[in-house]
Formats: C-alpha cells, structure tokens, sequence
C-alpha cells in the first residue's frame, strides 16, 4: 500500500516511487487523503509499478491545471523540479495508467474536499444570519468519440446540433466564496431538475437558495423546502400564483403547488364561498419588482421580476433587500466561468475519449478549482480581505508555479499558510475593487471564430455610470382580479 508521506524516488532498478504531489495545492489535497480515497475505492496497485496509484492521481490533478499540454508535458512540469524522480513514461503508459485508476477515486476526493469555507463574518456569504447559496446548470465539451457520443449526446440550439457532446454539470455554489457546497455531473440528455434534486441532499437548515427560472416544478420546491433551507427563487413571467393574502410592502402570500392544486385555489380565491381547500404546498410569498437601469444619457431600460421565497416575514426580510439580493445568483455562474474559463481554457474541450476517462478528468477539474478557492478564502481571512476581492487567475497561475519548483508540498506541523500563493494572491495590485459595479446585463458566450453552429449573441452596448432602482410593485390590483 502506499505510504502516507512524502518519501523519496526509489532507485533505478525498476521500483516505483511514491513520490506525488502538486505544489502548494498538496497542503489541501495531502497523500494522506489521496492514500485514504484510493484504500477507500480499492485503486491502491496491487503490485510494484512505475506510475503508483497516488502518483497517477496527482497525474490527473495535474492535468487540470495545465490543460494545454499534452501527457508528455503534464508529466514534465510534475518532475521538473531538482531532486524529482528520473521517470520518463510514455504517453501510452500514462493513459493506460488513468484507465486502470478510474473516476471513482477522484469523485470521492471531491467528496471530500468539497463544502462551504466562509467564516460566520465572511462579506458577501451571509444575510441576516443566512448563508447565501446559489444553483445552477452548465454545459462541459467533452470530446467527440463514440462512447462520448452515446453516453451523452448532443445539445441542440437555435442554429443546429452543437459539434461536441457535453456533460451537464450542476453545483451548489456558496455565493460569497464561490466554493462548490456540491456538485453532480451526467449526460447533456439528463434534467435539470433531476440533478437539482440530488443537490438538495446539501441544503440545510441556515441556508438561502438562490436559483432562477431553470428551477421550476412543484416537486423540486417541495424537495429543496423539506431540508429547513430557505427559498429565494425567480418565477417565469407566464406563471402567476393566486393571491392568498396580500402584505402591507406590496408583496402577497400564495402556495407553491401542482397545476390541479393551483387551479382549486383560484377558483376559490374567486368566490371563497366555501371552506378553502385542502392544498399540499409550500407557503411562499412572491416579490413583483421592477429594475431600471438608467445611464447618463438619459436612457433607460426595465426588466420585470417575479420571486418567491419562503421567508414570510415581510417586515424582518424586506422586498427590497430581497429583490437586491437576487442578485448574488450571479456567483454560481462566476463559479463556473471560473471552472471553465480561468482554469480549463477558454473553448477548450475534455480530452478524454470515453465516458469514465472524461468523468475522471471533469472531477479531477473540479478537486483542484475547489482547493485554489479554499486557499483564497483562507488567504482573505488572515489578511482581513473579502473572497471576492481575491483573484483565482492569480491564485490558479501560482500554483501552476509552485507544480513546477515543487514549492510548499509539505505542511508543517501548526503551520496554515502557502507562502507563494499567499504573497501572490494578497498582493495590492492583484486584489479587485471593494465594489465592484452592478451586473445588469447576462452573461454573453464569445465565439467570432467558431467551425460550428451557436445561438447568436445579442449586441449589448455597455452602459457607463448606470443608476439602478427597484421597485416592489403592489398586489392591490391583482386581489381585486382574483376576486370578482
């Protein structure tokens, strides 16, 4: 079995070496939890080789932060520093050496790694004593192989089939840290929905989740709800909840229901001639805004919002702040530009050929981009700064240098902080502004160049010194409605 330290190459004689690590990284993901994953999987080599387990885990972790170089150059930069060992496998030895590993070792060391890393006075991870998070669905390229193709097919747009197959990934993303709480991954066909109701097995009480209009259905609020967590969720403009009770603030009481339920309380909102219905549901409270974006021109533009939260008290959480705080849903698709953008690549695709190689290189992505963000917040808590304010480029690049001098691989006993990335990343000139402005605009996909076909991107002009405002719009006139 392999040993939980960091022991030295063995000699030339054709013994293996169960050296592994990756820079400063290596004191989130130590050999001690790889070695305990791989006994925990049963993937701990049965007898002596080159390439150990341990070491072809951080091979594929390795992988994911330089993912422009081929095996080859992978295996390059993991030995390039003085002392490594003088192993030079062939990029058929590492590949076979992925297969034999398998993607359920570094599906459990996400497991383990993965979680919430705000501190109760972390800014931006809390409102009113709530953790803010935030879910959400995205696409990964994967190759175009047969068994890519068969597992999980084609997305399909307004301009035809997309050239790559993809994997749908959700997470559950804390908004302050834009940490991953959890995440599922599985074919392109698979609903969001359904992998949205796996991640509520990490919601619990304490928690506020954000989500937009992707997150629809009865089933799923009911599902989220029963964990104690708290709902804060966009509506689709087409579906209008009846009015139960209205609120003083301008917002109303109404039920989250199925489509027959919801239509008894209409009709009984109506002429509440009878006794009100025996509805299974979940309360809610819907939140009418209007946001207008004002530039300096004198411009303006509206975007009408309707949200629903399970928070009741419309005096201890006002519209407002409600309305405002949406916003932060934002995070999870920061989360993934970084996962995707900062670390992957910008269009760069998976490049394993079947299904279990692409899963293992996937969960390998989201183990490193996990444990680059718990060293930011860690960074930011001792140095009193904000997670947002810290930089994962830095952060990612950093440790891309401290792979390849094997900087910061041991952790010393009472010590917490990685030096090199610490310096790098706390650095006044890498930190962003304390405020940062407003997004106002959705995130648009960037392809001049691209062989294949995209849905068109809107010609969005940018929008300096905009002033923003909300307002809660009443429920007056939809009570009288409902009743005549």
């Amino acid at each position: 079995m392999v040993q939980s330290g960091m022991p030295a190459h063995a000699d030339a004689g054709g013994k293996a070496f169960a050296a592994g690590h990756l820079g400063e990284l290596t004191q989130i993901i130590t050999p001690s939890l790889v070695d305990a994953v791989l006994a925990q999987t049963g993937r701990v080599q049965s007898r002596v080789r080159k390439l150990p387990s341990r070491v072809v885990v951080y091979f594929v972790l390795a992988m994911a932060l330089f993912g422009e170089c081929g095996y080859r150059g992978v295996w390059a930069v993991l030995v390039a520093a003085p002392g490594m060992p003088d192993v030079d496998p062939s990029a058929a030895a590492l590949r076979q050496a992925r297969r034999r590993l398998g993607s359920a070792p570094l599906s459990v060391l996400f497991d383990q790694v993965k979680g919430a890393v705000a501190a109760e006075d972390a800014a931006g991870s809390w409102w009113k004593g709530l953790r803010t998070v935030a879910w959400d669905s995205t696409g990964i390229l994967v190759a175009d192989s047969e068994a890519n193709r068969s597992y999980c097919g084609r997305a399909a747009g307004r301009n035809g089939v997309c050239g790559f197959p993809m994997i749908r990934l959700s997470a559950l993303v804390e908004c302050g840290t834009r940490a991953l709480i959890d995440a599922v991954l599985g074919p392109w066909t698979q609903a969001e929905e359904s992998q949205c109701t796996v991640l509520c097995r990490s919601l619990k009480p304490g928690m506020l989740l954000l989500a937009d209009r992707g997150s629809k259905g009865f089933a799923l609020a009911r599902s989220a709800a029963a964990t104690g967590a708290q709902l804060l969720w966009r509506m689709s403009a087409d579906l209008q909840p009846p009015v139960l009770h209205a609120l003083p603030d301008g917002t109303y009481l109404s039920m989250s229901t199925g489509i027959n339920e919801r239509d008894r309380l209409r009709r009984w909102t109506r002429h509440q001639r009878t006794i009100a219905p025996q509805i299974a549901g979940v309360a809610i409270r819907v939140i009418e805004a209007t946001v207008t974006v004002r530039a300096a021109d004198g411009t303006a533009t509206a975007t009408s919002l309707r949200l629903f939260t399970t928070l009741l008290d419309h005096q201890r959480y006002p519209a407002a702040e409600l309305a405002e705080l949406y916003h932060r849903r934002w995070q999870a698709e920061t989360a993934y530009f970084g996962l995707k953008v900062t670390l992957r690549g910008s269009d760069r695709v998976l490049r394993s050929h079947h299904t279990d190689d692409a899963q293992q290189e996937l969960f390998g992505l989201l183990v490193v981009y996990q444990a680059a963000r718990q060293i930011a917040v860690d960074a930011g808590a001792q140095a009193g700064i904000a997670p947002s304010r810290i930089s994962l480029a830095v952060t990612i690049r950093t440790a891309r240098n401290t792979v390849i001098t094997a900087t910061g691989t041991m952790r010393h006993q009472g010590c917490r902080l990685t030096p090199v990335i610490h310096r790098a990343i706390l650095h006044p000139r890498e930190l962003a502004p304390q405020h940062r402005p407003t997004r106002i605009q959705p995130r648009r996909v960037k392809r001049p160049i691209s062989t294949f076909a995209y849905s068109p991107t809107r010609k969005n002009t940018p929008i300096p010194n905009a002033e923003i405002t909300l307002t809660i719009t009443t429920a007056t006139d939809r009570t009288r409605r409902w009743r005549t």
